[in-house]
């Protein structure tokens, strides 16, 4: 039986906050004691349960034409290293899939892996509880631009947490999905869930259909239990095995 608590880090400005709490116990230790799932390059910050991703073969395992135009950074190496990781089974990416590797039908996709996380969370692998999104931020400009020729959806915003020096990819400081869709509707379907409550740890987040709370209140609601992660893997991993 899965814990009923669920951490779901994302790559969004506001995970500094909880890095920087003044009575922060350790993020990454607390992550590392709870049932935590991991979004695309968070593994490079934070211990976790397993590592989700959408852009399968792009962020998987990219070829070198979109190493050289920055899609997205060579992390083949890296995921070699991590205990279990959970993908979306398209683009090829099954030809590149390392044992650590569960592909899941594409049907579990959403268009964001913050959304694909969410999914196989809840309907895959049927989890009931309280859900902590971290770094869940929609970061958008104050006045949305105006619909015109020149639009560029890229910008100077630091709209993840990392250094985009360190993680380089087509993501960084792009806002053009963000301004150009209503996360709410994207969102909205995981509010009605009737077993699930789920907290934006991101007070100033443009994601409302959640209840949004500090850091503060989030280190008060979670519980004191420590998870064994590799029986919680364990776990998951004959769950998934048997749902293919």
């Amino acid at each position: 039986m899965l814990p009923n608590e669920c951490i779901i880090i994302g790559g969004g400005q506001s995970i500094l906050e909880g890095l920087n709490y003044p009575s922060n116990p350790g993020l990454q230790s607390l992550c590392a004691t709870k049932f935590t799932i991991l979004i695309n390059y968070a593994y490079k910050d934070f211990p976790g349960t397993f590592l989700t991703f959408t852009d399968s073969r792009h962020f998987y395992y990219p070829n070198q034409d979109c190493i050289e135009k920055k899609c997205h950074p060579y992390i083949y190496e890296d995921l070699k290293k991590l205990p279990l990781i959970v993908g979306i089974n398209q683009n090829g990416v099954e030809e590149f899939k390392l044992p650590n590797t569960i592909l899941v039908d594409k049907k579990y996709r959403r268009d964001l892996t913050g959304g694909t996380a969410l999914n196989i969370l809840i309907n895959l692998l049927k989890f009931t509880g309280n859900i902590y999104l971290l770094g869940f931020d929609w970061t958008r400009r104050t006045e949305l631009p105006e619909k015109k020729e020149d639009y560029n959806p890229k910008s100077d915003l630091q709209i993840h947490y990392y250094n985009k020096k360190e993680t380089n990819h087509q993501g960084c400081g792009y806002v053009g999905y963000y301004e150009k869709h209503n996360p709410n509707k994207i969102f909205e379907p995981f509010s009605k869930e009737k077993d699930v409550k789920i907290f934006n740890v991101s007070p100033k987040s443009n994601i409302d259909c959640f209840e949004k709370i500090s850091y503060e209140s989030m280190f008060t609601l979670l519980n004191n239990d420590n998870i064994n992660q590799e029986l919680l893997r364990k776990e998951i991993k004959n769950f998934l095995q048997q749902s293919l």
